[in-house]
């Protein structure tokens, strides 16, 4: 209707106060339900009168004739104001069900991901191993080959065929001296053992034991962290050292660590009654140690001033591991299969350097020192790190390395087994101050924790390199997150900074806390 209509003639017709009126414009789009007043609807027991209250008592509308019929007792409440509410629940449900839409959607990509990675290294598994078994029967036929070609049969057949025309001559023959005289120098041979001799027979193995398709892989059960499980780092108890820095903390059994500070190596054991017991073990100046609590009581001790890594035996005697002439070892770390990551930087340059100048790398040796790769470019030629400080492995045999840009910021570089760079972490997400990471530990779930002094925080990764969390380390009543280690049990330690700068988290000594984790 026009203008005119809608303020002359309109409101004459009956129930005109009941009816809405919208620009035309309006009509079909989201502007139209905005024009629309709440309809609560006509009262059942008696039909011409609006429902204008809520009855709390029987979860219903009411129309004024049912208040004093059956309600006068009860707890009603303006139409609107239920309405209100009820609306905020719903919005509340409808964020939440989004929410759970998006986790699901977000667990169906990972769920993707994990299938086509796991499809990927079951095939790669058995392109390897055909070829291996490809190879290995093309070696086998090219033997045969090789045996039959030095065979003495073909020789023999010709001097059987020589004697065999002599013996002819002979027979044709009329003179008697020639006759004798080849029967005096006769002699027969053995063909039938040279025969068996000269033939190879090759002999079907047995099929593949378990023990050995158990070789070629299975697949392991994942818990996936949901977007929106609660994740908690809890401090359950803080324990007084008089050491005055734990460079370097690695576990020898749930409540036993080896310690380095600047100039000692120490064995740190927490004993009943939460009482911590420190013993000196040797003099030594490391930047970096390993151990693996599984297979070996040595333990691998990186120094960067002599430029060695050295095996510590436990008779306490050094035997050298690897030295390379012009480079100094600044990490090292032992994988579950016997394998040596070091990371190395070029001697004479600064700690902390990003010269492209200067050499880094990141070298792979086997379990006796035998090096197996170097990894110091990518595939554009763009140096991989800048100075590895520390280095831990995923299940994937991937490589998760605090790399130093310089000497207040730092970043983790994700890099597989292969040398790939897969992602870089450089803490965009840090609350007040540059990133400065200085340890890390891998969770079962292959989740990375890392300490990061400049914010006083723990930036929570998940398998992938993404951002889950940061938690604040004053929330939870530790000041400057140092040096890590994280027990089986899956209780995190954690060696605080002795210099204090926060006054609501006040130490006057180094602590070593001890605590819980959960959710990773």
């Amino acid at each position: 209707m026009c203008n005119i209509c809608k303020s002359n003639v309109h409101p004459r017709f009956k129930l005109a106060d009941t009816h809405f009126i919208i620009d035309i414009k309006d009509v079909g789009t989201s502007i139209e339900y905005t024009y629309k007043e709440i309809e609560y609807g006509k009262c059942s027991l008696h039909v011409n009168q609006d429902r204008c209250w809520y009855c709390k008592d029987c979860d219903s509308f009411v129309c004024l004739k049912c208040v004093p019929e059956t309600h006068q007792q009860h707890v009603l409440i303006d139409t609107d104001q239920i309405h209100t509410e009820k609306i905020s629940q719903v919005s509340k449900l409808i964020e939440l069900y989004k929410r759970k839409i998006t986790s699901i959607r977000t667990l169906k990509k990972i769920g993707q991901k994990k299938y086509e990675e796991s499809k990927k290294k079951i095939i790669e598994r058995k392109e390897d191993l055909t070829k291996l078994l490809d190879d290995h029967s093309k070696h086998m036929l090219y033997q045969l080959e090789e045996k039959c070609k030095t065979s003495e049969i073909g020789s023999k057949s010709e001097d059987l065929s020589k004697t065999l025309d002599l013996l002819l001559n002979c027979q044709r023959s009329k003179r008697a001296d020639l006759l004798l005289g080849t029967l005096n120098t006769f002699q027969d041979a053995d063909v039938q053992q040279d025969q068996t001799a000269c033939f190879p027979r090759f002999v079907m193995g047995r099929p593949l034991s378990p023990k050995l398709i158990k070789k070629f892989g299975s697949f392991r059960e994942e818990t996936v962290v949901y977007p929106n499980e609660e994740i908690e780092l809890l401090l359950k108890i803080s324990h007084i050292t008089s050491l005055q820095m734990i460079k370097r903390i690695v576990e020898i059994s749930d409540e036993k660590f080896y310690a380095i500070d600047e100039s000692s190596l120490y064995c740190v054991e927490i004993k009943k009654g939460e009482k911590l017991h420190i013993k000196k073990i040797v003099d030594i100046k490391a930047v970096d140690i390993s151990f693996d609590i599984t297979k070996t009581k040595e333990i691998l001790i990186a120094m960067e001033k002599e430029g060695k890594i050295m095996i510590l035996k436990p008779s306490l005697k050094m035997k050298l591991f690897f030295s390379r002439s012009g480079f100094s070892p600044s990490a090292i770390h032992i994988t579950k299969d016997d394998k040596v990551i070091v990371g190395v930087r070029e001697k004479g340059v600064l700690e902390v350097s990003s010269d492209e100048d200067s050499r880094r790398q990141i070298i792979v040796f086997d379990k006796n020192g035998q090096e197996e790769n170097v990894f110091e470019y990518d595939k554009k030629g763009k140096r991989i790190i800048s100075t590895p400080m520390r280095i831990k492995t995923n299940t994937d045999e991937d490589m998760l390395i605090i790399d130093m840009t310089s000497n207040f910021e730092g970043r983790i570089v994700f890099l597989t087994k292969n040398g790939n760079v897969s992602l870089v972490y450089k803490g965009e997400e840090s609350p007040y101050s540059l990133f400065n990471p200085y340890d890390l530990v891998v969770t079962a779930r292959d989740n990375a924790i890392i300490s990061d002094i400049a914010n006083q925080a723990f930036h929570i990764l998940n398998s992938y390199g993404k951002l889950i969390k940061i938690q604040r380390s004053i929330d939870i009543g530790i000041s400057l997150p140092y040096s890590m280690s994280m027990n089986r049990g899956g209780d995190l330690f954690v060696e605080t900074y002795p210099d204090n700068v926060d006054q609501t988290c006040k130490h006057k000594y180094m602590y070593i806390c001890r605590i819980t984790v959960k959710g990773l």
